[in-house]
């Protein structure tokens, strides 16, 4: 059967960076069970609207899926409609974390006829073999859909893949996939790179996150995962890769057998993960230098532990500190994802971050807490009436660095002036530590995360800020 499936961008104009594993994790499974996949990847291949649709009707698809992540909906949305029209006797069906978390939204705003649940491997292999055969596809485990009444209606529940190594790899040569490989990496620089999924899963509640894969974590063998890794060399040349794991260092043995074995049999590489500050320590770390391991970002969130308390990261700012120094120690480079605007969240909390950020001689942009659907926070957002219009808010959901909903007792302009407050506060400090090295890199990170908009502003900012003097009413 002729399947097309869809990657929507992250948004106009911008230069595809992270490789989309969920939907080319699908399209191998969907190739290997004998059908016949086609990728129209709009952030890769940089296609407006009229050309992703032009492309999906020349290729007369049976079965039309589409994916990407929550920030992707009004992208979503309108394919959906267009491809509705184009291809109206496709079948038409969409996955990933927003689809999932609001299934009934997806389904009438895109025009969907099933939405696939969570992990998408089997459960839409199983629903494009059953559209091929004509069989009732209501029952597959893992499916939404709208009854003939007109109501939300689930399938039963569809069991996690238990061994993650059976699963086929990405079905990379059906993306653009030098897009990918010679996009920045996240040092900021041009290497060719491609990343690896070793597990999945986080045992982790943080009430700001959603996890598609559950709290229970499932990781691929070591040899698997680095197996996979010696593929991308051979295919692809790539000399750094990384895990964009939830939480690669959950498990310490797992971490330490996969370094062995990219020590021994691939040395000279290069390689990054996300870490957590409670999951390591100084041999670990060590290790992992030994191995390659070039970079490790920390969700750090707040210095301040009361906002760590109501994010429930179970992590207090000394443990953030302290797993900062070893990976540094180790010779490994360490960053920090920090976030601004909690249930909570006072002009005294962000001082507290900013102070520990000076402390811990670490800055990075500065994102505004935002309520993804399917987090606690989304929840009691929209109980509280914050989120009037849903589909009116998904449609807006881009980057995490514009305020969509305000959390605080602030208005919206005093914690837009107390973030920017905090981000000129934070980087001038760090910058003032080392200004001769640390301004270059930091100026090319701000233009390739922010734009040349986006770094005079920043730049206003730190002007503003008097050199790190408080502004009024901080």
């Amino acid at each position: 059967m002729r399947v097309t499936l869809v990657y929507p961008p992250y948004g106009s104009g911008r230069r595809a960076r992270y490789f989309p594993f969920g939907l080319a994790y699908v399209a191998s499974s969907l190739v290997k069970g004998g059908h016949e996949v086609s990728v129209v990847d709009m952030e890769g291949s940089n296609l407006s609207m009229d050309s992703a649709v032009a492309a999906v009707a020349a290729g007369r698809p049976d079965v039309i899926g589409l994916g990407g992540m929550v920030t992707r909906f009004r992208f979503a949305k309108e394919l959906g409609r267009r491809l509705r029209e184009a291809v109206p006797d496709a079948f038409l069906m969409a996955g990933n974390s927003g689809a999932t978390t609001l299934p009934e939204t997806y389904l009438r705003s895109c025009s969907l006829d099933a939405v696939v649940l969570g992990e998408g491997e089997r459960t839409a292999l199983e629903l494009v073999d059953a559209v091929e055969s004509g069989a009732e596809w209501r029952g597959i485990p893992g499916v939404a859909f709208l009854s003939d009444a007109g109501s939300l209606a689930f399938s039963p529940q569809r069991e996690p893949v238990e061994n993650l190594d059976l699963l086929p790899r990405p079905a990379w040569d059906l993306f653009p996939i030098e897009s990918y490989i010679h996009s920045y990496d996240h040092r900021g620089r041009l290497t060719r790179h491609m990343e690896v999924v070793a597990s999945r899963g986080c045992p982790y509640e943080c009430v700001y996150c959603y996890r598609i894969y559950g709290r229970r974590v499932r990781r691929r063998s070591p040899e698997s995962i680095v197996s996979e890794i010696e593929e991308l060399v051979a295919r692809y040349r790539i000399r750094y890769t990384g895990f964009p794991d939830d939480l690669f260092t959950s498990d310490r043995s797992f971490v330490l057998e996969v370094c062995r074995l990219i020590r021994e049999r691939l040395p000279g590489l290069k390689w990054s993960c996300l870490g957590r500050v409670n999951t390591v320590d100084a041999a670990m770390l060590s290790e992992m230098k030994r191995s390659g391991c070039y970079w490790i970002s920390y969700g750090i969130e707040s210095g301040s532990p009361a906002m760590l308390e109501a994010m429930n990261r179970k992590v207090t700012p000394e443990q953030c500190l302290e797993a900062l120094k070893l990976t540094r120690k180790a010779g490994i480079h360490a960053e920090g994802s920090f976030m601004i605007g909690m249930y909570g969240e006072t002009r005294e909390t962000i001082e507290e971050t900013i102070a520990f950020c000076a402390r811990a001689d670490i800055t990075a942009p500065m994102l505004f807490v935002t309520p993804y659907p399917g987090t606690r926070i989304f929840e009691r957002a929209r109980a509280e009436g914050r989120i009037p219009d849903l589909e009116s808010f998904l449609s807006e959901m881009n980057s995490a660095g514009a305020l969509l909903v305000n959390l605080t007792d602030m208005t919206d302009e005093e914690l837009k002036a107390l973030r920017r407050h905090a981000q000129a506060r934070i980087g001038l400090n760090y910058l003032m530590r080392r200004p001769l090295t640390r301004i270059p890199v930091l100026i090319l990170k701000h233009l390739l995360l922010e734009g040349p908009v986006g770094l005079l502003r920043d730049l206003a900012a730190v002007l503003k800020s008097g050199g790190g003097r408080s502004t009024s009413g901080t």
